[in-house]
Parts: C-alpha cells; structure tokens; sequence
C-alpha cells in the first residue's frame, strides 16, 4: 500500500491485486485486496493520498479518521478521505476479514459529494460485499484495460452505499457527472445509453436531467465536442483524416467523413483545404523600425 506505514504486518495476511493501466486527476485506481485475520495488522497514514473504500467480512476492527473514530464489524463498510490522517487496525481477540479498493481523483470527490457521503465515515449494517468483490475482480483480470469498468463499478458502489443511508444526489450534481464523463470521453465512440449508464437513471431521466441544467442534450453536447476535436486536429496537426479518424474512434475514414460534413456542412478535406488558404491570406504586418 503505496500512501501507508504497515506496522507488525505478517507475510501472508492480506492478498491484492494492482492496477496498471491509465491514470489522471480525473480518476486513478491504484489497488484492491483482501486482509484476513491478524491480530498484530494496523496502518497508520498521516495524511491519506487515495479513498479507501472498505468493507468487514468478519471480526473486529477500529477505525480512526482525523478526530473521529468507529468500531466496525461483519457487514459495516466504511470510507476513508484523502487529506485527513488514517489509523486503523484489527481487534487482536477477534481480528478482521475485509475487502477494499483504494481509489484517488476528482470523479471519487464528484461522487461522494453528489451522494452526501462528504462526511460519512461509517455505513454500518450494509450487508453487501459484491461491489468490492467485483472491482477486485476486475482488477484481477484485466489490471490495465478495466479503468472504465472501475469507473461505473465505483460509481454503482457509492450509490448503493447512499441509497442504503437514504440519501440522493440532486438533479444537478448528476447533470454534472453526466458532464465530466462526456467531456473525459469526447475522443472516444459513445452511444447515448453509454452516457446515461454513468449515473443510475434510466436514459429518458438522465436526458432530461442534463438538458434541463445545460440547455442542450447530452448526446448533442458530446458531438458538439467531438466536431471541436476534430476541427482542431485538422487545423493544428498534419495527421492524415484516417489517423484523425481513428484517433477519435470512428469505424473508418468514411463514418468521420458523414459525421464532418453532417456537422460543419464541408468535408474534412475541404475545411483544412480552407484554413489552410485563410492562413496563407493572413496580412503580415511590419512594426517599424
């Protein structure tokens, strides 16, 4: 665990499994695992870099963040914050069995600000191991492709964990993480079920939510995006339209093509046909001497 001291940790107590693939400020999965029983296992972090989303299989544990501090036991889950100290460890009469994700970037804040888990430590009672279950598994078996995956996984899990608590998040922070997901994935092929799957609302409500906040519909905000990329990347670089392309995830130069010229009413051609001419047309202004 790269953000923490391990203190009396035996060799054998816990299994993990790492994340290797892409990361950003915007979403960076670092690792998952499970701690079995040791009495002697305790983490101290002065100040924790990543969440740390955790839940008690069996056993004992006290947790502490900051000034606060929980017992937890078989069914609770709890959640650890970046920017405040971590001290945690097992009972050493009845040690703890739990399961955890280790997670750092602006879409966790996102999430667990649009759920009200802002200052949540403790979920006691959830009863509901699957979700980190399934991220380790992930994890597991494709350490570097599945970020995405771990993405909506987490995004699921955070839900649940505010739903059990009673709690929703508003229309408008879901209008905004329909947002952060569209402009993080502009470079790449979305349907409008992909961008509604992002938050848990069926594909009309998530329309609706999103046009209600920014005037426009999710699908039409992303393929205003997806024309900007792809009349940028035709003034500004020398790739050719099928690198461009398949830079942005299209099936082939034909599909781009349609898209562009559906879009600006010119061809991808043309309009770098016509830049290029503006640009040479440019007067060139002499200061004097």
């Amino acid at each position: 665990m790269p953000d923490a001291q391990l203190v009396n940790h035996s060799e054998k107590a816990e299994e993990y499994a790492i994340y290797t693939g892409q990361v950003s400020s915007y979403f960076a999965p670092s690792l998952a695992g499970i701690t079995y029983p040791n009495p002697s296992y305790e983490i101290c972090r002065q100040r924790g870099d990543y969440y740390v989303f955790e839940y008690v299989l069996s056993g004992i544990g006290q947790v502490f963040q900051g000034k606060e501090h929980v017992t937890v036991t078989a069914g609770d889950a709890y959640i650890l914050q970046p920017g405040k100290s971590h001290h945690y460890y097992a009972d050493p009469k009845e040690p703890w069995t739990k399961i955890w994700f280790n997670v750092g970037g602006s879409l966790v804040g996102h999430l667990i600000s649009d759920y009200q888990l802002d200052n949540v430590l403790k979920i006691p009672a959830f009863f509901d191991s699957s979700y980190l279950y399934t991220i380790l598994g992930e994890i597991e078996k494709d350490p570097i492709y599945c970020g995405r995956k771990l993405a909506l996984l987490l995004h699921q899990y955070i839900q649940a964990l505010s739903a059990f608590l009673g709690r929703e998040a508003s229309g408008q922070s879901r209008a905004l993480t329909l947002k952060n997901f569209i402009e993080q994935n502009a470079a790449r092929s979305l349907t409008i079920d992909d961008i509604a799957a992002c938050i848990p609302l069926s594909r009309s409500r998530a329309i609706h939510l999103f046009k209600e906040t920014y005037g426009v519909t999710p699908y039409r905000y992303y393929m205003t995006l997806r024309l900007a990329l792809s009349q940028s990347l035709l003034e500004r670089t020398v790739m050719s339209i099928q690198e461009i392309a398949d830079r942005l995830g299209f099936a082939d130069y034909h599909h781009f093509s349609g898209f562009f010229k559906k879009e600006c009413g010119i061809s991808p051609t043309g309009y770098r046909r016509q830049k290029s001419n503006q640009k040479t047309r440019e007067p060139i202004f002499f200061g004097k001497e």
